[in-house]
């Protein structure tokens, strides 16, 4: 009987003995993901802050002088920004094409194109970008590269696809040069490009020629977006080579521009106009470009008509008065995700050299 009660006494103190221990936590092997550092995200450079569009171009051509020709391509833009925690510290754009012509017209937004049948690769934007080079200074930016010639409205309008195309390809040979140079802010009013050009067109090509110095001075973007106008003063001078001879010609230029868009009925009508003056020495220049544009309110069609006249002294004048009508599949607000067919009618009222003609172009253009 004893041994039966110092059985009991033991096992009663092993109970006493395991209640008095502290039960164990199932989560102690876990972390508070509250306080836990998030993993770092991962970044490459075809990721962060990269964009890749596409763009296809079918365009055919003929005019009442000569054979059908047409245009095909393939292209793609890159645009890459280098940014910090706060701020975009820089910027690279490059934007390219496979083109296979077949017969040539001397539409537009082929100028360049009589020199390259066949296939061809064409580079058109190719440029860096540094922002804000010193903070206490105020808005200084800096490009290097190839990219719309810095005079009149071409610097503030993409006519990469269009067919209807500003001043400067006839005016001064390209409408696309290689340069470098400052552009920026200098108020709340105005902005400023100032920049010096290899004057050499599409090639980096140094042939004699001296190079231009530009300057332009532009409304700033607020004017643009409560009032709906854009405009600005541009001087260029130095040498470039010439379009036809590829010899250096002392080439000056003072223009002025305008662009004006307003509400009208459930569109929006957009008046545009360039006026430029100067010399190819010894001959005086001018250039005039006049434009009218309509929208529908459902940004699925649009109608456009332009005229223009370039006269070089002893040479002569080349004068148009164009038409044109595009029905749009896609039209952002952006001009990054567009989808049309244009018709586009150009009546050549006089050319130097050659005779009247009448050209009709049409194209069918994606980019996204």
């Amino acid at each position: 009987m004893r041994g039966l009660q110092l059985l009991l006494v033991s096992f009663a103190f092993a109970g006493a003995s395991i209640d008095a221990q502290e039960p164990a936590d199932p989560f102690a092997d876990l972390t508070d993901s509250a306080t836990a550092e998030p993993a770092p995200p991962k970044r490459s450079f075809f990721t962060d802050n990269f964009g890749f569009r596409k763009e296809i171009m079918s365009e055919f051509d003929s005019s009442d002088h000569g054979q059908p020709a047409s245009r095909q391509s393939l292209g793609f833009e890159m645009l890459k920004k280098f940014s910090s925690g706060t701020s975009t510290l820089a910027s690279f754009n490059f934007q390219g094409r496979l083109v296979r012509r077949d017969g040539f017209q001397p539409v537009l937004n082929d100028m360049e194109g009589e020199t390259r049948g066949g296939w061809a690769f064409e580079y058109h934007n190719l440029y860096l970008d540094l922002y804000n080079l010193f903070k206490n200074v105020g808005h200084l930016n800096f490009r290097v590269g190839r990219f719309y010639v810095p005079f009149g409205l071409n610097l503030q309008t993409d006519t990469h696809g269009t067919v209807l195309q500003l001043s400067n390809e006839q005016n001064l040979g390209f409408e696309r040069d290689w340069y470098t140079g400052l552009w920026g802010t200098i108020n709340k009013h105005l902005n400023y490009d100032a920049y010096y050009l290899a004057g050499s067109g599409y090639d980096l090509k140094y042939k004699g020629q001296k190079g231009l110095g530009a300057l332009r001075l532009s409304l700033s973007n607020k004017y643009s977006s409560e009032y709906g106008l854009e405009g600005g003063v541009s001087v260029m001078g130095g040498e470039r080579l010439s379009h036809d001879t590829q010899r250096p010609v002392e080439t000056r230029r003072v223009g002025v521009d305008g662009r004006y868009r307003h509400t009208a009925g459930p569109g929006v009508v957009t008046f545009t106009s360039e006026l430029s003056a100067g010399r190819d020495v010894p001959d005086s220049v001018y250039s005039q470009l006049i434009q009218t544009e309509y929208l529908h309110g459902s940004r699925r069609w649009g109608v456009a008509t332009q005229y223009r006249r370039f006269e070089l002294e002893r040479m002569g004048t080349d004068a148009s008065i164009i038409g044109e009508f595009t029905w749009y599949f896609r039209n952002d607000v952006g001009n990054s995700n567009l989808h049309w067919i244009k018709l586009n009618v150009e009546r050549r009222l006089q050319r130097m050299p050659g005779s009247p003609a009448l050209v009709v172009a049409l194209q069918y253009y994606f980019y996204r």
